[in-house]
């Protein structure tokens, strides 16, 4: 059977004609991965898979089955999204409603149903031996042929750090409450808390540093607020922890009023203001409760805190307010949070501007990290256009130079609110998921999908993992000689909504990183 070997960073579609046969060719720092995908002739159906290296052992391989998902309209060159595809066809990589390779099955879940296409990932130990390792991955079909595919694997001197170890900081947000519905289990159940093990090994896996907990349950008797339970809470971060996740990050608290633009309500009771003397008395209650539990499980070292999501102009001394009532009954305890302004001096400890908040306003906010600030940046739906997002009509280049844009701007962590909200119903079949009366962006509310025995990730997941691992190469490159370090990002992308659709250049560029860096 006829294949081709396609670029990782490079979207594929069931309709993708095949090129010429060729070998499989991975770089690969050390504690680093790199993958590239393989598609066979639309008639090919396999039965068996098989990987072997010539000369013993060599870096670890994984086989995924490329799934097509369902993009049913495109991103918006505002928000949210379009059927109009004039106004978007400058930046979308294909019309909706189209169908493309992204959810990834591992080949251990069974083979499944259409056009054999194939992702390989391959990880180099910490302690791997540099050099090239030759394998040959050998697949047989249905009808009992056979097709040898080659791979080799370059191994550098080199080495990506453990997470626990990493520069880039990284929080993507943890939907608890479909996750059971999903996976047809019941919540806060052995096999619940189980399966959210295998997505905190995901996340972990993606190099995200801070695991989001879930907040603490309000209990209420006759109509009264008793107390809080963060049972939910105490047994995520055990999990988290048990995993090798070195921080944790506690459920926001507080939210934006809807009733005025300048207050916040608490988030299990909209109707309360969280800075009258009702709300007060509550969030004492929650933080003091909240602390016990930290202190119980000597987490002090290893928490954030999230508080109030994307605070604003217009209620920017409110979230102060609300951040000194959180000092005040949970001391030590670092404030993380996506904001919309630099006037929130005091309140926040780690700031998560958006991507093009940072840059309209990117003087006030350098000017604070050059003061001492830790500054992340986020990505979401909004603005939408072609700026960098993690959409599935987004080049997937685009996935990847997100952290090279992090790297660029010396930005310290990155967040993302979608790894796993699975809203509606046909996640495989609709992408867009509904959102207030309209549509996300194809893939802005989920990285990973929900397989037979835990998350499938991505493609965009395993563009961001590499892109995070780019970022800490990126850094050690930018030590010694930034301007080589900007000069080569540049190639690449500019900022961040200028960049390279193309995924040769950013590999090309990846490889001249890591021959500089040995």
């Amino acid at each position: 059977m006829r294949y081709s070997v396609f670029s990782a960073s490079d979207w594929l579609y069931p309709d993708t004609p095949l090129g010429p046969q060729q070998a499989v060719r991975l770089d690969l720092a050390k504690g680093g991965h790199d993958g590239a995908q393989l598609l066979f002739e639309e008639t090919a159906r396999a039965a068996a898979l098989d990987f072997r290296w010539e000369s013993g052992p060599g870096p670890d391989l994984q086989i995924f089955q490329l799934v097509s998902v369902g993009v049913n309209e495109n991103t918006a060159n505002g928000t949210m999204t379009t059927t109009d595809y004039e106004s978007c066809r400058a930046f979308v990589s294909r019309k909706a409603p189209f169908r493309v390779y992204d959810a990834l099955c591992p080949v251990s879940e069974g083979l499944q149903p259409g056009r054999l296409g194939l992702y390989l990932s391959a990880g180099a130990a910490q302690n791997a031996r540099p050099g090239e390792y030759r394998g040959t991955l050998t697949v047989t079909f249905t009808d009992g042929s056979r097709q040898a595919v080659p791979l080799t694997a370059q191994v550098y001197g080199v080495s990506v750090p453990p997470i626990q170890k990493a520069e880039l900081g990284m929080l993507n947000f943890f939907n608890y409450d479909d996750l059971g519905a999903q996976h047809g289990v019941q919540r806060d159940s052995p096999e619940y808390w189980q399966l959210f093990r295998r997505y905190v090994q995901a996340q972990l896996e993606m190099r995200c540093t801070h695991i989001l907990l879930p907040p603490g349950e309000a209990r209420f008797e006759n109509g009264a607020l008793t107390g809080f339970d963060f049972t939910r809470a105490e047994t995520a971060g055990k999990i988290a922890l048990e995993e090798g996740a070195p921080f944790l990050c506690g459920g926001h608290a507080a939210l934006r009023s809807s009733q005025s633009e300048s207050d916040y309500c608490l988030g299990w009771a909209p109707q309360t203001s969280a800075l009258g003397t009702e709300g007060y008395a509550q969030l004492r209650n929650y933080f003091t409760q909240w602390r016990a539990v930290i202190l119980k499980n000597g987490w002090m070292d290893r928490m954030t805190q999230a508080l109030a999501d994307e605070p604003q102009t217009p209620n920017e001394s409110t979230y102060r307010v609300l951040a000194a009532i959180c000092r005040k009954f949970l001391p030590g305890v670092p404030i993380l949070d996506a904001v919309e302004t630099t006037n929130l001096g005091g309140g926040v400890d780690i700031w998560v501007p958006k991507q093009d908040v940072y840059e309209k306003q990117r003087a006030g906010f350098d000017a604070l990290k050059a003061s001492g600030e830790t500054m992340w940046f986020y990505a979401c739906a909004f603005p939408g256009g072609p700026i960098m997002n993690r959409t599935m009509d987004l080049p997937l280049t685009v996935s990847r130079q997100l952290l090279w844009m992090g790297a660029l701007y010396r930005l310290d962590g990155f967040l993302h609110w979608g790894f796993n909200y699975y809203i509606g119903q046909d996640l495989r079949n609709s992408a867009c998921c509904p959102h207030k009366g309209a549509l996300l962006p194809a893939g802005d509310a989920h990285i990973v999908y929900p397989g037979r025995l835990g998350p499938w990730p991505s493609l965009r997941f395993e563009a961001q993992k590499c892109g995070a691992e780019d970022y800490e190469l990126l850094m050690q490159a930018a030590r010694p000689d930034p301007e080589w370090t900007d000069a080569l990002i540049n190639t690449v992308c500019t900022d961040f909504r200028h960049y390279t659709r193309e995924g040769s250049v950013l590999e090309n560029a990846r490889r001249q990183l890591l021959a500089r860096l040995g």
